[in-house]
């Protein structure tokens, strides 16, 4: 099935050259769609509901941030790559917080964006060269004071991290989905953490999983 990709960038040969790399990734990549801010990226997802958005962090009119966090509170389902020349913290923890699965430098895009693409088709988050490093030495201390996780918890934390759905998580801890989703919530009122990319980023700071 083809996956149906839309470029946000202020700059029109940033555009222009994503998309002939990822033409001639895979034929099943298929780009659908090119904006130049985040207004525009709103209402492109809206319209043509796109599997995968590659988005500027730093652009006019409304910010990769704030776009990112509006397009995925109507559509959940998208997939959000952020790119970006600017590796600071602020840009980082912004954009995972607001719900991206990979954070990839302009710079380094055209070595990384093949196995970006292929970690967030399998739900796993992707830190590009540079900033998995960045994520863990800067990660916020907000779960210090938190109750401790119970065994399982980390277990199924763990599973979440490396990407495994509910239904493969009960699999593989041999429990029901409800009580995976139990911890899964649990999980998430103690340590705050309220998405993918929040979790794998204390998994990865914790050692509970590798960024590989």
């Amino acid at each position: 099935m083809n996956k149906k990709i839309v470029i946000v960038d202020d700059h029109q040969l940033v555009r222009d050259g994503l998309a002939s790399l990822i033409h001639d990734l895979d034929d099943d990549f298929e780009i659908i769609g090119q904006g130049s801010n985040g207004s525009e990226a709103i209402a492109l997802a809206a319209a043509l509901r796109p599997d995968i958005i590659l988005m500027d962090v730093a652009m006019p009119d409304m910010n990769g941030i704030d776009a990112t966090r509006r397009i995925l509170d109507n559509n959940p389902e998208i997939k959000i790559i952020a790119l970006s020349m600017h590796a600071e913290r602020t840009f980082i923890s912004g954009m995972l917080q607001a719900g991206a699965m990979a954070y990839i430098r302009k710079e380094s895009a055209f070595e990384e964006i093949s196995t970006a693409m292929d970690a967030i088709s399998e739900e796993r988050v992707f830190l590009g060269e540079g900033i998995a490093e960045i994520v863990v030495g800067t990660a916020g201390d907000k779960d210090k004071n938190k109750n401790k996780l119970s065994e399982r918890e980390t277990q199924v934390l763990s599973l979440i991290a490396e990407g495994m759905k509910t239904r493969e998580i009960a699999a593989t801890l041999f429990l029901s989905e409800k009580t995976v989703e139990t911890h899964r919530r649990q999980i998430s009122r103690k340590l705050e953490l309220y998405s993918v990319a929040e979790i794998t980023k204390y998994a990865i700071r914790e050692g509970l999983t590798s960024i590989d």
